[in-house]
């Protein structure tokens, strides 16, 4: 299952070219390529553009085919003519940073720390366009023979909409099998589906002139600022209430009480152990004396859908025999001609149908007096049980890293929903030898989408050992196959 000859010289080819690579991805870091308004050869942005063109040209150095396609939404590059083809699938784009939350370096300045590369997309998901160009590479340079044609996208709107993947699936031949390493180890044999919706108040806010917060759905929603009508009697409360409380600060500017609540932030596919800091404000404002009563309605019906990230309170709670539980997490909170709206991201399992959650949902929040406005909704999927491929890849994961693990399902969304037969896998992983442990951040830090965003770079290189001899088994798999 493991060619030890193979990952010898996998093992050599990385030590050499260690520092090169490094170099490599942390010019590709630098770039803050969050989503941007678009523009001429840039649809979703300059800064996403560069990055895009910077990956094309990254692999076009290394002799590999490579352009960019669909008007500069995705990039392109591929190793051999086989006639069947491996796709390997990665993003440039990041999610949105709040600077001033950072410890160790800013977001877009990437820094090495112990053993740890940290900076925003440092793991989601440069390393995995890192990843794919060193498979790519070793397999071209350590003559590796595959049969099949290796394939590797790299999109630049995965975090916020997938258009890019959509082009992709509209303009280009499926790939037979594909990796997507943006996930986890083994591999991912399934993902939740992903619904997103604006919540709406029905209610005028009086008191409230501004409640703001957040910049995507898929990240807890971690600092709220909320601007007020200022008076005495308003002031000499909120300051009261807050007294000790760290995780808020209460200013005068302009004219206004301005409030600004500090929470914990976390991917929403996972939002145990995060704080929403919308909810923070909103259970504070709740039963301050000195709001108009419409305003404190709003901030209760608030508090009350926010209080729990499972949809418990909101009665649209649902846990799933493969996917677990139902998360409901919002991400970004506004005040729209007088009205407060919440942004939701609601993940579930396959055995809740979309039109019953929906049904739910618009019934839950119409109770309350709320409307609601869908913006995206994207069933999700299950591989085949008879499919070869995930118990391959589980063998070859515990011969290269000695952990003996399972294929897991998804909570997070990845390229592989749009794509057919695809796999989700990781980007970094420990080995059952290693004794140095990952680095240890605070709370709300060194995730995802989290501040201080990193990756162990010893396990960085573990895990391109892991995904080069994966595409070597896929090979072989597919090469028997009719």
């Amino acid at each position: 299952m493991v060619n030890m000859n193979y990952d010898t010289k996998i093992k050599d080819w990385l030590d050499e070219h260690k520092d090169e690579i490094l170099e490599k991805w942390m010019k590709l870091a630098a770039i803050p390529s969050i989503k941007g308004r678009a523009e001429e050869g840039a649809p979703f942005g300059k800064a996403c553009a560069e990055a895009l063109q910077a990956c094309s040209d990254m692999f076009g150095e290394y002799g590999f085919e490579s352009g960019l396609y669909s008007g500069n939404r995705y990039a392109l590059a591929s190793l051999g003519n086989g006639e069947k083809n491996i796709g390997i699938f990665s993003h440039s784009d990041v999610v949105p940073v709040n600077e001033e939350d950072w410890i160790f370096t800013k977001p877009f300045e990437p820094k090495i720390v112990d053993g740890t590369l940290i900076g925003r997309g440092v793991e989601d998901n440069k390393s995995g366009v890192m990843a794919a160009l060193c498979a790519m590479r070793i397999i071209r340079e350590c003559e590796i023979p595959l049969k099949s044609r290796i394939v590797t996208f790299v999109g630049s709107e995965e975090e916020t909409g997938m258009s890019d993947i959509r082009a992709f699936a509209e303009e280009q031949t499926m790939p037979d099998v594909s990796l997507v390493p943006d996930a986890d180890f083994p591999c991912s044999i399934g993902e939740k589906g992903i619904f997103h919706f604006w919540a709406k108040s029905d209610a005028t806010l009086c008191d409230i002139v501004e409640f703001k917060g957040g910049e995507a759905f898929n990240i807890v929603l971690d600092k709220a600022v909320v601007k007020l009508k200022n008076n005495p009697e308003l002031k000499a409360e909120l300051e009261e209430r807050i007294n000790g409380k760290e995780q808020f600060l209460l200013e005068e500017r302009d004219g206004l009480l301005v409030l600004t609540a500090k929470g914990i932030a976390k991917h929403a596919c996972e939002p145990e152990g995060s704080v929403n800091a919308a909810y923070l404000a909103a259970e504070l404002l709740s039963d301050v004396d000195g709001l108009a009563n419409s305003d404190r309605e709003v901030v209760r019906n608030m508090k009350k859908i926010l209080a729990c990230p499972f949809g418990t309170s909101m009665g649209i709670d649902h846990d799933d025999i493969r996917f677990g539980k139902l998360t409901f997490v919002n991400g970004m909170v506004d005040v729209e001609k007088g009205k407060l709206k919440l942004s939701f991201d609601t993940r579930y399992g396959s055995t809740l149908e979309p039109e019953e959650l929906e049904k739910n949902v618009f019934d839950s929040f119409g109770a309350l007096g709320w409307k609601i406005e869908i913006n995206s909704h994207s069933k999700g999927f299950s591989i085949a049980d008879d499919s070869p491929i995930p118990s391959a890849l589980e063998k070859v994961y515990a011969a290269v890293t000695g952990f003996e693990k399972q294929a897991i399902r998804l909570g997070g969304g990845t390229y592989a929903r749009i794509i057919e037969n695809a796999f989700s896998v990781g980007t970094f992983t420990m080995r059952a030898d290693r004794d140095k442990p990952f680095m240890e951040l605070p709370a709300g830090h060194g995730g995802a989408h989290q501040a201080d965003e990193k990756i162990d770079i010893e396990g960085f290189f573990d895990a391109v050992r892991v995904l080069t001899q994966y595409i070597i088994n896929i090979d072989e798999i597919i090469s028997l196959s009719k």
